[in-house]
């Protein structure tokens, strides 16, 4: 064993003192040219190597450099656009609110005795044969039991109980509901009341009208104002249809109502507004 490892060691060992003993003796012998070029022809392709190295890592540098540029300009340009978006929502917001308010102009200067107050419809809730509107609007605000409801369109409906910060709402289509009406074409006087049979379809009829009564289809219905929660001229709907009862003979007129309950979200308190009077025989004084 020991002659096996010396025979192989001792080349070795002769091969390493050559390798390292020649360039030496070359350089001590002032001809260290070969050496050097030997050594250059050695560390080329490391110096190669490394230099690629130190490029990708420089490369790599940058990128994650540019990354975090990147990443912070598109956080920054995150929190522009949200609150551009945030400016658009309001502007909308406030167009609606304008829209909405300009819509009471003209009903509030042709009658400046109306006070309003404006509130959200927040809630509609149907139990057997009632449906009730929720109001964020109570005491606090003004509101209180009998205070018509409108939209720049027509009636919704009048308060019927009320909370320190809530008021419910019967819907003018409600059976319960009737209120004195007029033909604004013509002034015939009916009664505009909730249905049975069209109450379903969002409806109310104008019933007790006078045998001569003028009244078409496509006329425009208000309310009288007399013995009412409701000031007289607020449109309720149009005639959309006109029957005849077969055995009394009565007339009666089916309305389709303008301020269409499933389309309404902000809506009007009428607060306060000049009571309609007669002098007894119904004409107005």
């Amino acid at each position: 064993m020991k002659r096996s490892f010396l025979k192989l060691f001792i080349p070795v060992l002769v091969c390493a003192l050559l390798c390292a003993g020649i360039p030496t003796l070359l350089i001590l012998t002032g001809r260290e040219e070969p050496v050097r070029a030997a050594l250059n022809t050695l560390l080329t392709p490391i110096r190669t190597l490394t230099a690629d190295v130190g490029d990708h890592i420089r490369s790599l540098s940058a990128y994650f450099t540019e990354f975090d540029a990147l990443k912070e300009e598109n956080e920054r340009l995150r929190a522009q656009l949200a609150s551009m978006e945030d400016k658009i929502r309001q502007a909308e917001q406030a167009l609606e609110e304008n829209a909405f308010l300009s819509d009471f102009l003209s009903l509030k200067e042709n009658n400046d005795d109306y006070r309003f107050l404006k509130c959200e419809i927040v809630s509609s809730d149907s139990s057997g044969y009632l449906r009730t509107l929720t109001l964020n609007a109570g005491t606090r605000d003004g509101a209180a039991v009998g205070y018509p409801v409108i939209t720049a369109a027509g009636v919704i409906g009048r308060i019927t109980e009320v909370g320190v910060n809530w008021s419910h709402v019967e819907p003018i289509t409600e059976i319960s509901s009737s209120v004195g009406a007029y033909v604004e074409r013509s002034g015939a006087e009916g009664v505009a009341e909730g249905s049975y049979l069209y109450r379903g379809e969002g409806k109310l009829v104008l019933s007790y009208l006078s045998d001569d009564a003028d009244i078409a289809i496509g006329d425009r219905i208000r309310t009288s104002g007399v013995n009412s929660f409701y000031p007289r001229g607020l449109l309720i709907g149009e005639v959309t249809a006109i029957q005849t009862d077969p055995l009394s003979g009565a007339r009666t007129a089916v309305i389709t109502p303008t301020a269409v309950l499933s389309e309404q979200r902000s809506v009007m308190i009428l607060t306060d507004f000049a009571v309609y009077k007669t002098d007894g025989s119904g004409a107005p004084r």
